[in-house]
C-alpha cells in the first residue's frame, strides 16, 4: 500500500528544500545542516541558519570545530664553537673552530700553540656563532676582544688600548668561530725583543740610550739593556721602552732626548711626532731601531743622526 502525503507536508518539505538550497555560504565559510538538530553538536561551530519559510523552521548551519593548530616544532639551532690560544713571544693567534659542541676547541687550539712553543700557551677561551677580533698595542702585545655584541666589546677594547698610546691600536685579524683554523707563521711571527735603558735622572746623565736588540725572550733584553748601561756610567739605569717585533725610534725633543716603540718605522716616526706635538716642543727625528736586528748598541742622542 503506497503512502500518501498531505497537500500541507508536500508544502513545508518545499519549502525547506528551497530555503536550505538557496543558502549560499561564504567560501570561507561553507556550511551545512548541524548534525545535532536546532544546534551544533560539540565538534561543530554554529554559523548561522537558513531563513526558513511559511511554516517552515530556520535550519542551524554549522562548520566543523578546528582544532588547535598543530605545534611547528621550531627549527633546531646549529651552534658553532671556535676557540684561540696564544703565546707572549708570538704576535699572532693559533685558532681551532667549525666545531658543532663546546669545550672541543680549546683543547686543540691549546695543543697547536704547545706543539709548536713548547710551553707558554694561553687560551682565551671558547666562543659560538660568532667572531673574534685580535687588536695590537705599540709593544706587539695582543689583546682579545669578542664582537658578537654589536661590536660594544671590540669598541670598548680599542678606545682601552688607544688611551694607552698616540697611535690608535691595529686590528690583527678577526676570525669567525666557523673557521677550520689559523697557525702563525712563527718565520715571522715569533717575536724578537729590544730593550732600551738609560740613565736615571740627571746625575750621571751621558745622553745615551742602551738598546739590546734581537732576543727571544724581553726579559733577556731588559737585563743585557740595564747591565750595558750600568756598567758604562756607574750610576742607576732605567728602562726607558721596549719593543716586540717592532722599533724603536729616537728623537730630540726641544732640549732634551726621548725614544717611541710601535710595530712599524714609519709609525714610530709618527708616535715622536705626535708626542712633540703635544708638548709643543722642536722635534728632531734620529735613527730607528729594528728589534730583529741582533745585537748591543749604543746610541749618542748628541751626534743627532738620522736616517
Amino acid at each position: 500500500m503506497i503512502a500518501r502525503l498531505s497537500g500541507a507536508t508536500i508544502a513545508a518539505l518545499a519549502a525547506l528544500f528551497i530555503a536550505t538550497s538557496l543558502f549560499v555560504p561564504s567560501p570561507a565559510k561553507a556550511g551545512y545542516p548541524c548534525r545535532c538538530g536546532p544546534g551544533p553538536c560539540p565538534d561543530e561551530i554554529k554559523i548561522g541558519e537558513t531563513s526558513g519559510g511559511p511554516g517552515v523552521a530556520p535550519v542551524a548551519l554549522c562548520v566543523p570545530k578546528q582544532g588547535p593548530a598543530p605545534a611547528v616544532a621550531p627549527r633546531p639551532v646549529k651552534n658553532v664553537y671556535g676557540a684561540i690560544a696564544w703565546h707572549p713571544d708570538v704576535g699572532d693567534v693559533w685558532m681551532s673552530g667549525n666545531y658543532d659542541g663546546p669545550n672541543a676547541a680549546p683543547g686543540d687550539a691549546m695543543a697547536a700553540c704547545r706543539a709548536a712553543m713548547g710551553g707558554g700557551c694561553t687560551s682565551i677561551g671558547e666562543w659560538n656563532n660568532s667572531s673574534m677580533t685580535i687588536i695590537r698595542n705599540r709593544y706587539g702585545e695582543l689583546f682579545n676582544a669578542w664582537a658578537g655584541d654589536g661590536g660594544r666589546t671590540r669598541k670598548a677594547v680599542l678606545a682601552d688600548c688607544n688611551a694607552k698610546q698616540l697611535l690608535p691600536c691595529e686590528v690583527v685579524g678577526t676570525f669567525a668561530a666557523s673557521k677550520q683554523s689559523h697557525t702563525p707563521a712563527l718565520s715571522t711571527a715569533r717575536k724578537l725583543y729590544a730593550a732600551a735603558a738609560w740613565v736615571q735622572g740627571t746625575e750621571g746623565y751621558d745622553s745615551r740610550l742602551y738598546i739590546a736588540r734581537g732576543h727571544r725572550a724581553l726579559a733577556d733584553a731588559e737585563r743585557e739593556a740595564l747591565a750595558a748601561c750600568t756598567k758604562a756610567t756607574g750610576v742607576p739605569c732605567g728602562l726607558l721602552s721596549y719593543a716586540g717585533n717592532g722599533f724603536i725610534q729616537t728623537y730630540a725633543i726641544g732640549n732634551g732626548h726621548s725614544a717611541t716603540a710601535e710595530t712599524s718605522a714609519k709609525r714610530a716616526a709618527q708616535a715622536a711626532g705626535l708626542q712633540c706635538k703635544r708638548q709643543k716642543q722642536a722635534c728632531k727625528l734620529q735613527t730607528v731601531y729594528d728589534s730583529r736586528t741582533p745585537g748591543l748598541i749604543v746610541h749618542e742622542f748628541l751626534a743627532g743622526n738620522r736616517l
